[in-house]
């Protein structure tokens, strides 16, 4: 049974030449007196670093494929974007749809916000005042959003969450 060598044949000729240099710099530290250490002591140190150098490259190589690239720089549309969850109006109508969904100690903020963004879409596109003209505007919309439009909710009860999807989609289709 044969044996994989611990060090592949393609990084001997990287390995190698590091072992030298780390030796021929210990050398060359004990020969100015910078290693304060028995010829033993200092020869084990040498020979120590001089692996650690040589094998360092060989280490990233073999973990380096696996690795993922680092991108530390961002396009110039990332940069003039902000980021959406720094955008205080989205935050708050996480919040409040959030709250609208699962607690039952708040005021409903939601509705106010979708008929605001409903009388908005039907003046842009339809051309159709949502106050002014109500009938247009029922034609117009699909009759569950006008449902939930026309029926101001009552007390803090919890919304129900599918009545809410239904309204969004409804002012989608607008």
């Amino acid at each position: 049974m044969s044996r994989a060598p611990l060090i592949p044949r393609d990084q001997r000729s990287t390995v190698l030449p590091l072992l030298g240099v780390g030796v021929a710099i210990g050398a060359g530290l004990y020969y100015l007196g910078s290693l304060r250490h028995s010829v033993l002591e200092a020869v084990l140190l040498v020979l120590l670093a001089a692996v650690v150098l040589a094998l360092v490259p060989w280490a990233l190589t073999r973990t380096g494929a696996v690795a993922e690239r680092a991108y530390w720089a961002s396009t110039p549309r990332q940069e003039s974007t902000p980021p959406s969850a720094m955008d205080y109006r989205l935050i708050r109508l996480r919040r409040d749809l959030r709250d609208a969904i699962e607690r039952d100690d708040r005021t409903d903020a939601i509705q106010p916000l979708l008929r605001e963004i409903t009388a908005e879409r039907l003046r842009s596109i339809h051309d159709i005042d949502l106050d002014a003209e109500p009938e247009r505007a029922q034609a117009a919309v699909d009759p569950n959003l006008w449902r939930y439009l026309t029926t101001a909710p009552s007390g803090t009860r919890r919304r129900n969450r599918a009545m809410l999807h239904t309204a969004i989609e409804g002012i989608e289709k607008l």
